[in-house]
């Protein structure tokens, strides 16, 4: 996908993956609508911030519909937003996770049914899901985050099958430990970590492979 001229969606747009993620579309020249709880600091004439909280439908389908509203379609949309939790799971509040489900999964299928039918008009488009290494093994405390995990791997991949054949690309992209500020809620912290740009970067270069070209899996780890 040639990304100049783009209309792009990034959720979890203000900081992290997210916020360079933004940053890097913007740099290949799409214009970019983030959403976010917290505000994206990027002052570009090309980003537009929408305050969302990408969990509550309500607010997904007011963001949607500005950005539908002022362009009527969208080619891209990364749903990024997300956060961890890793604790025995006795010691995991029900309250907590089911705020982690809804943010980790149930916030990408708002997110992506609202794409699909304007997709689906012009037979093109690109959705990339941020999953995790953590979605394609278990680890130890990781009971919530794994669970979430795993489920957008199957997300994506179904939803890969299902929009093929609408010229509608799906790819879910499995990072390890990456230096943001995840790991400071989490309740881990990795050795080793990459760099939150190398990976918005990777995505970038994925999205920009040829059309007919469906990179629908990728693990990338820290060396």
């Amino acid at each position: 996908m040639d990304l100049s001229g783009k209309i792009a969606v990034v959720t979890g747009s203000s900081s992290g993956i997210g916020l360079e993620l933004s940053s890097a579309l913007l740099e290949a020249g799409a214009e970019v609508f983030g959403l976010s709880r917290r505000k994206s600091e990027l002052g570009h004439a090309r980003f537009h911030w929408l305050p969302t909280d990408v969990t509550r439908d309500e607010d997904v389908d007011r963001a949607f519909a500005a950005v539908l509203g002022r362009h009527g379609h969208i080619d891209l949309l990364v749903n990024n937003a997300g956060f961890g939790l890793f604790r025995e799971v006795e010691q995991i509040d029900p309250a907590e996770w089911r705020r982690l489900i809804d943010t980790n999964l149930t916030a990408m299928f708002l997110c992506t049914r609202k794409v699909v039918p304007s997709m689906k008009a012009v037979r093109s488009g690109t959705i990339v899901n941020l999953g995790s290494v953590a979605g394609k093994r278990g680890l130890k405390g990781g009971t919530a985050y794994c669970a979430s995990k795993f489920a957008v791997n199957g997300f994506s991949e179904s939803l890969m099958e299902e929009l093929r054949e609408f010229g509608i690309r799906v790819l879910c992209v499995n990072p390890g430990s990456v230096n943001t500020e995840f790991f400071n809620h989490a309740g881990v912290q990795p050795k080793k970590f990459m760099q939150s740009d190398d990976v918005a970067r990777l995505i970038v270069s994925l999205v920009q492979l040829p059309d007919g070209m469906l990179p629908d899996q990728v693990t990338v780890r820290p060396l």
